[in-house]
């Protein structure tokens, strides 16, 4: 035994050795290849030890494009016409730098020959060589005089891929300091497209005169008395009081990073590393007239270098609404007067195209843009948010108008066309679902078999690959298939032949077991596409979709009116996919809450889920949460009731706002949660505050519960001497009925159950042979303990309980003491002790059950749970709030939204800014120091127009999103 755990040990031992010096050996240069992802293991073959000797040009010599500059020119800024510039007219040698990098590092971990390798195919080459490349792909890459459609591309590229990643939003990176990393950065570079679109079929921005549209403010504001207008004036100075106690507290701690920590005076770079706060609220400096920090912050800008990240992925969506939205805004809004807004604008704009080239140009919403691997094909991933991938419209279309440059608008066009298409057939029609396959490729479907029918599949094929024989024409006309005349094996029809199910070898291929087709150079098999083209839809391997217009889809409902206006109404769609979406959201998502307030008729929009097959239990299931990230629906609703003349929803618009407004006054601290969960009304006409159906919801077992009532001790005593009548009376008598074994066991579980054996050991008893009585096999588990004695010790003690077990039995049988009354006879039989009876407590009633339960989480009337009790200084209540007051002129917005303040005042003040909170239904909320850009760029101008002059940028002037675009010169466009 002991020598067999040692090998093991030594086994094991062995592998981590291997391992270890595997890991050395292959991987030593891994951290000079660049940062820990994909691009640091392509690195490998150009990038070796700093130690290294090599005659090559040195590190601080070399150009991200590969060739020896000074080193004066490598830290020269590139400028925006310097960067294109390059990308037209060095193509052929950032060809040959990326094939190089590429084959060398094929030839490296395959032992191919570097020039015949797949990166090398893969590489589009600007001599015009004849390389060798994989069937299929030819047809995908088109030289720049010879560009493809996307309809042009077939539906399953020979595309190098990756594992699915899904990336995060905010996702804080600890950078290194250049003056400490000796290493020199990769930049971002120019690269011939892989699925190009000829200019003459990119979609071009709608032209001709534009539609009138509605106004959508008040018409009419009442006037102010010189008292109210002191009072307006004073809340609007305290607003941007605490703007500029924020501005100041990024600028002296944080500056130059993307945000904030109010609390330490430390910074986070949870995006790129580009100044988000910075770039985020260039728009806000602006509009609170605060010009000299704007200026500040423009010549800032011009040192942020959007062609290299710290980060190894770009979150698309992250970095259009924060930097790129910025940047557009803040130009638009100084009146154009500052052109390097707009050239760092196209300048990252250049970066995130790269993020659409793919098959179906939907594009990959976290982009790994660093060369090595955005110059192979890729393709969306299968699983994205609707949120990242559909809410990029407003910028690049406000980017398109001022630039004139058609791209932009076509990247973000031909995702709406894929929507619009898609949307009339989701499971929930008009609604999108929160999760999207955008791979634009369909895999075929496999049937599922479970593990031992697999397990039985495997042995067969294993058999057969073994041993194989020829069919007879009976067996495989009885299958479904032929015999061929030629070879004699069997021809199975495609639809016998899909029916089997399939695995994945190693390469991430789908293959079939024991199939004729299973030869990649069978013709057959060529036909087999491994991927069919489709539009947006449904994520694979999932039967239910959730729905909501809250966090993870808001932003797509949202842009829908918002777009219609920037485009001067020209383009009809975006009111057609809105008023459908309006239209299903409020059919199958709106729901009335149950408050204490009867006469407050609230409304909040739900998530749900379905498989779309109603006939299935519980389907769709409607789960009534209340989300921050919802809040902005009733903006939403209130601007649609304007401009498309919908007045049924202007209604909604305000029992929706009010609904948020309610859950900033139900906490402790006057602050709306994250998200939380409340009990729906049946009627939403009538809804009286009902305490029985809100106990219901906290408490919906009550029912299950069954009182416990305790045994008394005398039962217990009268259920012993009945168990041991029918074993046939004490333990070791002589009585010639047989134990019953069941009994005696059953009565020792219940009393060991209830407390009342000492000792967890069973007896068990039984018959033995010759009619001999059971002994105690106390001593025997004594022995049976030692497994790993000698035998020589094992035999001495069965001797020995041998011994034990005869001297027992025949003192029980002797004449002068047939009833066992002797020392040895008392001690064998067991004594159980004498115990107070267990009186369980009480099991709670639901009253009592749901008392407890609010008062331990501080739940107001009619919530059943917070979900979420953070407050991470958001905006999107008090957006609503301020278009709510703009729409209506009714004073009871302004009323709202300064108690908001106030709140939001009191609670996420800190030393050097605002500060995200832990939890709104503490007395003393916890901070979590952290100050998101939005801050500054979204909730803090919230407030400030709420208390400005209603025609202080009115809505009927400018589309009002994450920014304001000047919409009164997009309607002149």
């Amino acid at each position: 035994m002991f020598r067999l755990r040692r090998s093991r040990v030594f086994l094991v031992l062995a592998v981590f050795a291997f391992v270890a010096l595997y890991h050395f050996t292959s991987f030593g240069n891994l951290g000079y290849g660049g940062d820990t992802s994909v691009e640091g293991l392509k690195n490998l073959a150009s990038k070796g030890p700093k130690d290294s000797t090599s005659t090559s040009p040195t590190e601080s010599n070399v150009a991200p494009d590969g060739s020896t500059v000074n080193k004066d020119a490598v830290t020269k800024e590139p400028t925006v016409a310097d960067i294109l510039s390059a990308a037209s007219d060095s193509d052929e040698s950032h060809d040959k730098q990326t094939t190089a990098t590429a084959s060398a590092l094929s030839a490296k971990d395959t032992d191919e020959d570097p020039k015949t390798s797949k990166s090398e195919q893969l590489s589009p080459s600007s001599e015009g060589q004849d390389a060798e490349e994989p069937i299929g792909f030819k047809d995908n890459i088109k030289s720049k005089d010879e560009p493809a459609t996307v309809a042009e591309a077939p539906a399953e590229p020979v595309i190098d891929t990756i594992p699915e990643i899904h990336g995060k939003g905010r996702f804080e990176i600890i950078a290194a300091d250049d003056d400490d990393d000796g290493t020199q950065k990769i930049h971002w570079s120019q690269l011939p497209e892989h699925f190009p679109i000829p200019t003459k079929s990119l979609i071009p921005l709608p032209t001709g005169k534009a539609k009138a549209i509605p106004k959508i403010q008040h018409p009419k504001f009442p006037n102010e008395t010189s008292e109210e207008k002191i009072a307006r004036e004073a809340k609007l100075e305290t607003i941007k009081k605490t703007f500029s106690f924020s501005w100041d507290g990024y600028k002296k701690n944080a500056w130059m990073q993307d945000e904030l920590s109010p609390v330490s005076g430390k910074y986070r770079n949870p995006f790129c590393g580009w100044a988000a706060t910075l770039v985020d609220s260039l728009d806000s400096l602006w509009m609170l007239g605060m010009k000299a920090e704007f200026e500040e912050a423009v010549e800032a800008v011009r040192k942020l270098d959007f062609t290299t990240s710290i980060r190894n992925d770009l979150p698309l969506f992250e970095v259009t609404i924060r930097y790129l939205g910025g940047l557009v805004a803040a130009y638009d809004l100084s009146g154009s007067k500052y052109k390097i807004l707009l050239d760092k604008a196209v300048e990252l704009a250049e970066v995130l195209m790269g993020a659409f080239d793919t098959p179906n140009r939907m594009p990959m919403t976290y982009y790994l843009w660093k060369p090595t691997f955005a110059s192979q094909p890729h393709r969306a991933k299968t699983r994205v948010v609707l949120a990242e991938i559909g809410s990029l419209s407003m910028e690049f279309t406000r980017l398109a108008q001022i630039t004139k440059e058609t791209k932009y608008y076509d990247a973000i066009a031909r995702i709406t066309d894929e929507l619009e298409k898609w949307q009339d057939n989701t499971k929930i029609p008009g609604l999108w679902p929160k999760k999207v396959d955008a791979s634009g490729c369909k895999k075929p479907e496999s049937i599922y078999v479970s593990p031992m029918a697999f397990s039985a599949q495997k042995g067969a094929s294993f058999a057969n690959e073994q041993y194989p024989q020829i069919p007879s024409t009976s067996d495989a006309t009885s299958s479904g298939g032929k015999v061929s005349n030629e070879t004699g094996n069997v021809e199975r029809s495609r639809d016998v032949d899909s029916d089997r199910p399939t695995t994945k070898n190693g390469d991430g291929m789908e293959k079939r077991q024991v199939s004729v087709d299973s030869d990649p150079s069978s013709e057959s098999a060529k036909l087999k596409p491994d991927c069919v083209a489709q539009g947006l839809n449904s994520p694979p391997g999932g039967g239910w979709d959730e729905f909501t217009i809250g966090g993870m889809a808001d932003s797509v409902y949202e842009y829908l009116p918002k777009e219609y206006m920037l485009l001067g109404g020209l383009e009809k769609k975006y009111q057609t996919m809105y008023e459908m979406a309006a239209e299903a959201t409020k059919k199958h998502l709106l729901f009335r809450p149950m408050i204490e307030d009867e006469e407050r008729r609230l409304l909040v929009a739900a998530q749900v889920s379905t498989s779309g097959k109603p006939n299935r239990p519980r389907d769709p299931e409607m789960k009534p949460e209340q989300s921050h990230l919802g809040c902005f629906a009733g903006g939403m609703f209130a601007v649609g009731a304007k401009i498309f003349d919908r007045k049924d929803d202007l209604d909604v618009a305000k029992r929706l706002t009010d609904g948020c407004v309610w859950a900033y006054e139900m906490t402790t601290t006057g602050i709306m949660p994250e998200h939380f969960l409340v009990v729906p009304c049946v009627d939403m006409e009538v809804c009286p505050f009902n305490k029985t159906s809100w106990y219901e919801q906290l408490y919906p077992y009550h029912h299950r519960a069954r009182p416990q009532t305790p045994v008394p001790q005398s039962t217990l005593a009268d259920d012993n001497k009945e168990s041991s009548a029918q074993a046939g009376g004490k333990i070791g008598s002589s009585s010639s009925a047989a134990p019953d074994p069941h009994a005696m066991k059953q009565a020792a579980l219940d009393k060991r159950q209830l407390g009342e054996i000492e000792n967890d050991k069973l007896i068990q008893t039984g018959k033995e042979k010759d009619g001999e009585e059971l002994t105690d096999r106390a001593s025997d588990t004594a022995v049976d303990q030692e497994n790993d004695g000698s035998k020589e010790e094992d035999d001495e003690a069965r001797q020995k309980t041998a011994k034990a077990a005869n001297e027992i039995a025949n003192s029980s049988n002797t004449e002068d003491n047939p009833t066992r009354t002797t020392v040895e006879d008392q001690a064998a039989e067991p004594v159980l002790p004498v115990v107070e009876a267990y009186t369980p407590p009480p099991v709670p009633s639901q009253e009592e059950y749901a008392l407890s339960r609010i008062r331990d989480e501080r739940l107001p009337k009619g919530v059943t749970r917070i979900t979420a009790s953070r407050y991470i200084l958001r905006p999107e209540a008090i957006e609503s709030v301020f278009i709510m007051y703009r729409v209506t002129g009714d004073d009871y917005w302004r009323t709202k939204g300064w108690n908001m303040f106030t709140s939001i005042q009191n609670y996420t003040r800190a030393e050097f800014g605002a500060s995200a909170i832990s939890d709104v239904m503490s007395e003393n909320p916890y901070p979590v120091d952290e100050m998101e850009s939005f801050w500054l760029a979204e909730t803090l101008k919230y407030f400030y127009l709420l208390f400005s002059e209603p025609d202080f940028y009115s809505l009927d002037d400018y589309v009002l999103y994450d920014f304001l675009a000047t919409f009164d010169k997009m309607r002149k466009m």
